[in-house]
């Protein structure tokens, strides 16, 4: 935790996050203010006057997805529970921002100013404030200056109300100095591994292999298993099949424009001045000719580096000083300029005009989302005609077929659509098995007749009719020998590999020649195997000069715990500052907690997510 802590507290980009999304989860929780998913309202989340729309919530869910969940899709990051926990974080803005407009409490351009300037995450090595650090971990965090300033403007508000409710609490300086010696003492070790080979260990003869069948057979026997036939329909079967006429793609093509359109970039520099009169001076020896960078360096000591903000767009800038930069042609000055950042001096570099792309570069990307979309506005009155069939007596068959659906057939499934050994299906059948409705539906359902139609994910409807079903049952080693014997030969190797380690642990002598390992933590850091923190919990767990054994299933290690390395004095204060500053930190979230429920209910706090959901899973579909 404290190492966590600690590396955390190195990165910029982390300390950006933690402002804006970390520090919201942390401070005050999740789920136990959030009202449920319903829809219907323009307002996905409010409180008194203040609100957030569906649209807004969408954006911000997008970007933390993008963040945490990148290989995640809007669906997967759905069912993970990220929207709900990110309603729970936003939700909490929401209220505080209502009580600070009712307590009338302000925010001001250098309270911004200040708050933006105290952030050690966008200081350079002489500890000044960096634009060109600020800038790129905004970027890295995927949010524009005017976003900063608003959140920042959030967490004034916020912090002018919960100051006087959590200060003063402190933890007693020698329980912080205790815990992080504990934590930051090191240990070295000696390790000797001996490898778990099954391949070497000969197969059993069967009178071996039965006797020791007989005393794991309940590892083989067979869990219940249902076979099933699932019959579907999904507007990915009909897209193809739909044409889209030219009318209706350059219609599209002309809704979707902006889309496809690259914004116009800037290669920017800037020197940042605190007061008017600076700045005035500074453009005034570079509109006489002096070197913008030169001028930079004399009047603010900053590097190339510093100066230097590189391509941006419009909507990366604070407005005001958008609307200076991109007002200028290439290789003009302007100044000063006001910002909550201070009074800006901008140069000009480069102008990177922007893009519209064609229809035909984007041509069979909004066919095929036009497709999509048609064959989803359809799908409906095929699950209804697929409803009607079944109740007026179709089979299965006859009534997939008369919508054009498809149907799978699943044999011998578990309770986790996976075969009687609890492999995954593979094949055609693979992605129906996987979709835990399905199932769900199948294990729930009557044997040899249709389901009720269900709505799947992706606008799919599907019905099931189970075929089959058997009770768990033993099976007899005949069934499952080739299983078992691979089995037993490595439950044979590991018996094997732990003799063998438990035998060099025995003898002082077999560690002489053995490097000791680097230094290493109580949870492995700094131990280069797979298994650090098994290894790191023995050591940790004997005295220097003891020996044992760790088994971590592909091998037995003999371990000698060699010695104990305690933190230095630097290290010491410096992980108990931040220990009792986190610690202090908990205390407060409990009575900070039970603010943020009151006011939750004071200025009748509602979340409805379902407008959200439908953007979300809407642009997900085109």
């Amino acid at each position: 935790m404290l190492q966590a802590m600690r590396g955390g507290a190195k990165s910029p980009i982390m300390k950006v996050f933690l402002v804006f999304l970390a520090a919201g989860f942390a401070l005050w929780g999740v789920g136990d203010v959030t009202t449920g998913l319903i829809g219907g309202s323009d307002k996905a989340i409010s409180a008194g006057d203040e609100s957030l729309s569906p649209g807004e919530v969408a954006v911000e869910f997008d970007r933390t997805r993008r963040s945490y969940m990148p290989n995640a899709s809007t669906g997967e990051a759905i069912q993970a529970g990220l929207l709900a926990e990110l309603a729970g974080i936003l939700a909490r803005d929401v209220v505080f921002r209502a009580e600070a407009a009712d307590l009338g409490l302000t925010v001001t351009r250098d309270m911004q100013r200040d708050a933006v300037a105290s952030e050690q995450a966008f200081r350079d090595e002489l500890g000044d404030f960096s634009q060109s650090r600020f800038l790129s971990a905004l970027a890295n965090a995927g949010i524009s200056e005017a976003e900063y300033l608003t959140r920042i403007d959030t967490q004034l508000r916020r912090e002018q109300i919960v100051q006087s409710v959590g200060a003063g609490v402190r933890q007693p300086e020698i329980v912080a100095r205790t815990l992080s010696a504990f934590d930051l003492e090191r240990r070295t070790a000696q390790l000797i591994s001996v490898p778990v080979d099954a391949a070497a260990v000969p197969a059993p003869d069967d009178g071996t292999l039965s006797a020791w069948f007989d005393t794991v057979k309940s590892r083989y026997e067979a869990p219940a298993l249902r076979s099933a036939r699932v019959g579907y329909i999904s507007p990915a079967l009909f897209a193809d099949d739909i044409t889209i006429d030219e009318d209706t793609l350059v219609a599209a093509f002309e809704d979707r424009r902006d889309e496809f359109t690259t914004p116009e970039q800037r290669n920017l520099r800037q020197m940042v001045f605190d007061n008017v009169e600076d700045a005035t001076t500074a453009f005034t020896r570079v509109d006489d000719g002096e070197d913008f960078n030169d001028v930079a360096a004399d009047m603010l000591g900053w590097s190339v580096a510093d100066v230097a903000l590189g391509l941006l767009e419009k909507a990366d800038l604070d407005d005001a000083v958008a609307t200076a930069a991109f007002g200028i042609a290439s290789g003009e000055f302007i100044g000063p300029v006001e910002s909550a950042f201070g009074f800006h001096v901008l140069a000009v570099d480069e102008i990177v005009p922007g893009e519209d792309a064609s229809l035909d570069d984007v041509r069979a990307e909004i066919t095929a989302a036009l497709k999509l979309e048609a064959a989803t506005d359809s799908i409906y009155d095929s699950a209804n005609t697929l409803e009607d069939a079944l109740a007026s007596g179709s089979t299965l068959d006859e009534a997939i077929r008369a919508v054009g659906g498809q149907i799978v057939t699943l044999t011998n499934i578990d309770q986790r659509g996976r075969d009687i050994d609890g492999v995954p299906i593979n094949g055609d059948a693979a992605d129906i098995a996987s979709d835990t409705l399905v199932i769900d539906v199948i294990w729930n359902a009557g044997l040899d007749q249709p389901s009720v139609i269900q709505e799947g994910v992706d606008d799919m409807f599907f019905v099931v009719e189970v075929t089959d079903e058997t009770d768990p049952r033993e099976r007899s080693l005949d069934e499952v020998k080739i299983r078992a014997t691979g089995d037993w030969q490595l439950v044979e190797a590991i018996r094997i590999a732990r003799e063998k380690a438990q035998a060099l642990a025995d003898d002082d002598a077999s560690f002489a020649a053995v490097e000791p390992s680097a230094d290493f933590r109580r949870n492995g850091n700094g131990l280069d195997h797979e298994a650090a923190r098994l290894i790191a919990n023995a050591a940790f767990g004997q005295q220097p000069g003891t020996n044992t054994v760790v088994e971590t299933g592909r091998e037995a290690i003999a371990l000698r715990t060699n010695s104990i390395i305690k933190a230095g004095e630097e290290e010491l204060a410096t992980t108990s500052r931040l220990v009792a500053a986190f610690s202090a930190n908990s205390i407060q979230l409990d009575v900070l907690n039970t603010l943020a429920r009151d006011l939750s209910q004071s200025h009748d706090l509602q979340i409805r997510l379902g407008g959200v959901q439908q953007l979300l899973v809407g642009n997900q579909n085109q």
